[in-house]
């Protein structure tokens, strides 16, 4: 095995055992493309390498092999290359693509190993994401948006480009790689519709400060992911975090704790199957915050009161539902975790609780990973891995919970 593959699954295994063909073409942003062939391998992915003339000529096909371990494909011979590698692939990924490979990839125009590829896929039906970068001018050329939506009505996702100082810049490596797991997850969802709070909450003190707390959203917004990728109808209600929110999710942004349970409550009312309470709203809210900005030469006294639950009044609006909730402690052991999280399945008629000790190095608030401990009425499970692995096992109990409760 190539020494590169190494790394195949070390940050998670949503892609594991997918195969990506990843189709490269001759625009600047083509530096991109190692960083974002080896994110595709971290999460369990095969990748293999297709690369037009003029993205050869950026950058050098060796340092794709290297960065795959596979052999990179730079053009087409007797093995009809295209053919295979779409027969192969279970989804086509051209990251960057250029304004003359969308238009002839739009047109049927196979002049390239990268634009033959890509008609090959679409004739067979397989999912094909096209990533533009360009300058903004060609992006917002009519034929050129004529192009992508012609792509579009054919079935291709396009994944739009950051436009930032007059050129369509190539998006975030994370927003593609999470593109491609949501075209070849399995949708064992579909039909669901999947409620998720995420992020901290903020109370003001005055009209400047406030009280808050560390959560990045992160545990949140990976449910969200996981539940979209799996082809739930998801709801998000999003707190000022600092994850970024996942493309095709509906997404409510709130700042307070009345905010959020206030959109909450509303989209109760949607009658979602799943709910997914992750947020980390504030448990006191300051009474009567000061008007303008309070000044530092005298000593305040802040007085706290209790702040809504956001999820009360769940259990009688949503008897059939799953309920999830989340439980945060402090230096405990696990023991003393698992019994808080019974209390709380108890006390909130709830059927899945997820507990976690923030205090434990490497996991909790604005880590990748986690280290909880997953109660249900039936069991318990304790898991120490990437929040998003987290997410897909905590839908999978879900889903058990979902199907008992509906026959």
């Amino acid at each position: 095995m190539h020494p590169s593959k190494d790394i195949v699954g070390s940050r998670g295994r949503r892609l594991a055992g997918k195969k990506v063909a990843f189709g490269i073409c001759g625009s600047a942003a083509v530096f991109r493309a190692p960083e974002l062939a080896r994110l595709l391998m971290r999460m369990g992915a095969e990748v293999r390498v297709v690369m037009t003339e003029m993205a050869a000529r950026l950058i050098s096909p060796q340092l794709l092999e290297w960065a795959t371990g596979n052999e990179v494909v730079c053009g087409l011979t007797g093995k009809i290359e295209h053919v295979e590698l779409a027969q192969w692939a279970d989804t086509i990924l051209i990251a960057p693509a250029t304004a003359n490979t969308v238009g002839k990839i739009a047109h049927g125009i196979d002049d390239t190993a990268v634009t033959s590829l890509a008609s090959v896929a679409i004739g067979l039906h397989k999912p094909v994401i096209v990533v533009p970068a360009m300058h903004a001018s060609m992006y917002e050329h009519p034929a050129v948006r004529e192009n992508l939506e012609r792509l579009r009505k054919i079935g291709v996702e396009i994944v739009e480009p950051r436009l930032e100082e007059g050129k369509a810049k190539f998006p975030d490596p994370e927003e593609v790689v999470w593109r491609v797991i949501r075209a070849v997850t399995e949708k064992d969802m579909r039909g669901l519709k999947v409620l998720v709070t995420a992020g901290p909450t903020v109370e003001p003190i005055d009209s400047i400060k406030y009280i808050t707390n560390p959560s990045s959203g992160k545990m949140g917004i990976a449910f969200a992911k996981a539940a979209a990728a799996r082809g739930a109808d998801v709801t998000l209600i999003y707190g000022p975090g600092t994850e970024p929110v996942p493309s095709g999710v509906r997404t409510v942004r709130v700042r307070t704790t009345a905010e959020m349970k206030e959109a909450f409550d509303s989209a109760v009312r949607e009658g979602p199957d799943i709910v997914v309470v992750a947020a980390a709203p504030q448990d006191f809210v300051v009474d009567h915050p000061a008007e303008g900005k309070l000044r530092h030469d005298r000593e305040i006294v802040v007085r706290l009161r209790p702040a809504p639950r956001v999820l009360d009044g769940a259990r009688t609006s949503l008897p059939s539902a799953v309920l999830v909730g989340f439980k945060a402690e402090w230096s405990v052991t696990d023991e003393e975790l698992e019994a808080a999280a019974r209390r709380k399945l108890e006390e909130q008629d709830l059927d899945i609780v997820v507990a976690n000790d923030v205090s434990r190095p490497g996991s909790g608030f604005r880590s990748e990973r986690n280290d909880v401990i997953i109660v249900t009425r039936s069991g318990r499970r304790k898991m120490a891995a990437d929040k998003e692995e987290i997410a897909w096992a905590v839908l999978d109990l879900a889903l058990g919970e979902l199907r008992l409760k509906r026959g």
